[in-house]
Order: C-alpha cells, then structure tokens, then sequence
C-alpha cells in the first residue's frame, strides 16, 4: 500500500502541475498553494531538464552507436562465461534451512525404551534453545525418515528452527555448539546432524537407489556404493535406508519322503496353517456378528518351532509322520518390509553435501555416473542404478526451463508481429529479453550468488514480459513521430528528440516496479530466501532492462534508419 501510495504521489508531482486538472477544491488548494511557492512549476517542469539532458546525451551517444552495441555485446559475452564457469543451477540452493534432523544410535543391545532415555538427554540440550531459535522438535524412536520401521537402537529427530531473520544464531552456528554438546553424552555411538533440505520430503540433496531382486547382490552393490561415497570428499552423512531384519524359518519339503511316505503336500500346509493360525471349523452368529471357531494347538506348542516339527501329519495310509522328517529347516533374516520400484526390490542411499565444497548434487551424479557405475554394471548387469530426489527433479526442471523459454520467447515474437504489423520492429524490441538476463547474472556475481535456482530461473522467465513493455512505448513511440523527409543527417538528433519524450514513462514504469520489488528481494521487511532469488533477478533484470530501452534500442533503431536510407538510394541510383 505505501509502495502504491508513494509511485501515485511521485506521479502526481512529475505530471499534474500544469498538465492537467482535477475537479476536486481540496486538491484544488494544494496545487494552487504548491505553485505560489514555486511559480517556476507553471513554466517548465523540472523533469523537462532531466529529459532535455537525456536527449543531448542519446544525439551524442547516436554518433558513436556502433560501438555502443560492441559494449553491450561485450556484457552479453562476459555473462556468458560468468554463467558457464563461476555460476551453477541447484534447484534449492537452501541458503537458509527451517529445519535440522538428527539421527543417531544407541548401543546395539538397547531396547526403545533405553533408547528413549537417552534421547532425553538429546532434548535436554535443545530445550533451553525453544523460544530462541528454537520452535519445537519431534523425535521418533525405531523409525526410518519415511516413517518405517528400523533398529529399536536407532532414533531420529526432527527440530524446527525460527526463520532466519527472527534468530541471532545461523543454522550452522547452532549445529556446531550441539555437536560440541552431543559429545559428552555416555551411551551415544553415533550422532548425524545436518541442515534438512527445502524442497524435498527426504530432507537430502543425494538420493541413490539400487534396484536387483537378487538380496544378496543387491545389499553387496549398495555397501560398495555407500562406501564410494563415504569417502567422497564432498560427500557427509552417508546413510544406508536399511528396513527392520527379523528371523525367520524357510520351511522346505523334502519330495522324495513325501511321495515315498504317500503323504499329500497340501495336507503338510494346511497342516501347519491350522497350526499357527488355526482352522475356521464353523461360525456362530451373534445377532449381525459372525464368530469364528478355530481349531488350533495350544499356545505351549507354538512358542519353540521344534515343538511345531513335531506335530504329526497323517499320511493315505493312516500312518502319522512328525513334520521334521518331511521338511528342511533353515533359519535366515529377513527384513520386515520390502520396497519395490518398477517390479524390482530397492534399497536407497542418503548424503549430504559438505558445504565448503561447492558442489552441487547433479556433478556429484554425475561422478558417480561416470567413474562408479560403469565398474559396477560391468559385473552386474541387471543391477540399475539412478539417482532420484532433488538431482532428478533438477534434471527436469532443466529440460523444462529451456522448454518454456524458448515457447515465451516465441509467443511475444508472435503477439508483438501481430500488434505491430512488422516482422523486423518485434526483433528490436525483443533485444531488451538477452540483455535483461544479463543484468540479472551481473547482479548475482556482483552479490556473491554463485548458485540460482528454481525461483531465480522464474524471475528471468518473467522478466522476458515484463522488460518488453518499456521497450515497445519507446519503439512506437519512434515509429509514430519519426519523419523520413528531415533526411539522413538529422536522423539522429530527430531519434534522441522523440527518446527523451518517453524518459518520463519508461522511468516511472521501471521505479514503481522496482520500488514495489525490493523489500521483497533485500527482506526489508521479512527475509525470503526463495523469493529473495526471484525477486532479485526482476529487479536488478527490469533496471539493466531500462538501461537497454533508453539506450540500446535508439541505437538499434537508427540502425535500421541508416539500412532504409542506403535501400532508397540504390533503388534511386539504379531507378528501381
């Protein structure tokens, strides 16, 4: 509101006194109040030096166009190489997280409940911190980061920080003084502590999954892997999602006893159904309700499974047979859930990315991919291997990013031909579109941004429609009042003369816009860092956008006045 109330005051001072009137007394006093202390405003309006100054400048700067246009195309190149060697695409660059996980372990023989004992002394170093730059935390025993089921040692903790403007202490900061902290606690074997990563559910830039359904090969593939990573130097906080294992029996039937002994094989598992489970014999009806009537062993008989081998199996010929003749017994551990992707089991490893290494998660899979992969497929070919989470997504949103560009820039070449009945005045125009960019890579270098993400790449999307609009009340502008019969030589003066009418609109269309941009971009007013990226680029973009407008497309445009005035004289020379 007092960005809009501000441009309209702006307005009325650049525009009203003495240009035209509103039927209001009130109104009507202030202005006539206004000119009695600066009778000057009635004559000449201040701006109108500001314009007279701009268009002495733009004659001056029309004699020397050509090496006007080398100057911005020097820019244009040298953001290209800042683009192409300083600067990188990560979706999120997380600058600032709202979250912090935990993830530690207890000893091995520890129970849920030890183990929730000792992550109260965890909580304790925390608590003091809620209210500061604390918000609350959550922590969650014998469960994975999906929620499954793992290790009764193991346990995870959630904490939910204050926003970055609301606390003293970073989010590094607070990690380091915990660590410090977490050391003294007895009982503690291990303890990861990382920044959660916005974005994304796991919380971690690197998401590798395995999928092979043979379990040996594939645990063998995925220790190997996390190993590679672990010693990774860009690489921390390896971690192997690794399901609850429980024993359990793997029942065999030797075929040979069983077609000796004349024993039928259904009969062995219904056999040790009825057993285990129990046999619906009949239902009783309790009003709607039906109950079940099982016949079973008693309870004595099912806590040990030899007691289960020696329940007797009738064979055809009314003989009874213990089941532990007829079956092999072998004792394996298996996890208590399976995870599958594309009809393939999987397993999945986390890391995090050190921050002082500068890397971001798709060159790490890209590494990997290169160097690590072939190696491993060489050996196991039905093994497949990909990396999932923010470096798929960053790999999509790159292939759509330069989708929607090249569809942005095609539908304003289309409306503006359409508007202004011209294939070559839309090329002008557009011109503004590369050197916005170029004002927005420029801003990033000059602020130390050397990762942009997802929001920065919407901004210079946006940008495109929005650095158009100055650019086309200049072109008409110049195609509306420019006169050919003045002559090639006045060509200049005549173009700097007709720019300067149009500084006033050009300038209050980019300072409302960029007034109203940069609370957002700098967090005046609450800092954002996903839309402090975006609205950074349009700001600094729609500025350089302005330079372009003002400067440039004159430039440009003489261009095609000096090539239209050589055409008409060929065609005069060879009387076409």
């Amino acid at each position: 509101i007092f960005v809009m109330l501000g441009a309209s005051l702006f307005e009325s001072l650049m525009i009203l006194p003495g240009h035209m009137h509103l039927d209001f007394p009130i109104w009507d006093k202030l202005v006539s109040r206004f000119r009695k202390k600066i009778p000057e405003a009635n004559k000449v309006h201040w701006f109108n030096k500001v314009e007279d100054r701009y268009g002495s400048m733009l004659n001056k700067i029309l004699s020397f166009k050509g090496f006007v246009l080398l100057v911005f195309v020097l820019l244009l190149i040298f953001s290209g190489y800042i683009v192409k060697s300083k600067m990188k695409y990560v979706m999120f660059p997380n600058e600032e997280t709202r979250e912090i996980s935990l993830t530690g372990e207890a000893a091995p023989e520890a129970d849920r409940y030890e183990t929730a004992q000792l992550t109260k002394q965890v909580e304790d170093i925390i608590a003091p911190h809620i209210g500061k730059e604390v918000i609350g935390f959550r922590t969650r025993i014998s469960t994975s980061r999906w929620g499954r089921a793992v290790e009764e040692y193991k346990f995870r903790m959630v904490i939910e920080i204050l926003p970055k403007e609301k606390r003293k202490k970073s989010a590094d900061q607070l990690i380091k003084e915990w660590e410090k902290r977490f050391v003294d606690i007895n009982d503690l074997k291990e303890i990861k502590v990382a920044k959660s990563r916005w974005g994304h559910a796991s919380g971690s830039p690197i998401e590798l999954i395995v999928q092979e359904n043979d379990d040996q090969i594939r645990n063998m593939i995925t220790e190997q892997l996390a190993e590679l990573m672990g010693e990774h130097p860009g690489l921390e906080n390896v971690e192997i999602e690794r399901p609850l294992q429980n024993p359990e029996y793997k029942l065999s039937l030797n075929r040979e006893k069983i077609k000796r002994l004349s024993i039928n094989a259904d009969d062995v598992a219904s056999t040790l159904r009825a057993a285990l489970e129990g046999t619906v014999i009949y239902e009783l009806l309790d009003g709607d309700e039906e109950i079940d009537v099982r016949f079973t062993v008693v309870n004595q008989a099912k806590v040990d499974i030899e007691k289960i081998l020696d329940i007797p199996i009738e064979n055809t010929g009314d003989y009874l047979v213990p089941l532990r003749d007829i079956v092999e017994v072998k004792e394996v551990i298996t996890p208590n859930s399976i995870e599958r992707k594309d009809y393939k089991r999987i397993a999945t490893i986390f890391a995090d990315i050190k921050k002082e290494s500068g890397l971001t998660p798709v060159e790490i899979a890209e590494h990997f991919e290169n160097k690590e992969f072939p190696k491993i497929l060489s050996h196991h070919p039905t093994v497949l291997l990909k990396f999932e989470g923010e470096v798929k997504d960053t790999r999509e949103s790159q292939g759509d990013f330069s989708n929607s560009i090249i569809m942005a820039i095609i539908l304003i070449y289309i409306i503006l031909v359409i508007l202004l009945n011209s294939l070559t005045r839309p090329i002008v125009i557009m011109l503004v579109i590369p050197f916005g960019i170029v004002g927005i890579v420029l801003a990033f270098w000059l602020h130390g941004k050397v990762l942009f993400g997802f929001f920065a790449a919407i901004g210079a999307i946006g940008l495109a429609g929005v650095v158009v609009n100055d650019s086309i009340i200049m072109l008409v502008k110049l195609e509306k009042n420019y006169n050919k019969a003045q002559g090639r030589k006045a060509s200049n003066a005549q173009i700097a003369s007709i720019a300067k009418t149009r500084l006033k609109a050009v300038m209050l269309t980019t300072l409302t816009t960029v007034a109203g941009l940069l609370p957002t971009a700098y967090g005046f007013t609450g800092y954002d860092a996903m839309l402090a990226e975006m609205m950074l680029a349009l700001t600094w973009g729609l500025i350089f956008g302005t330079l372009i407008t003002l400067v440039l497309v004159p430039c440009v445009y003489s261009y095609f006045k000096d090539a239209e005035y050589k055409f008409l004289g060929l065609r005069r020379a060879y009387n076409v």
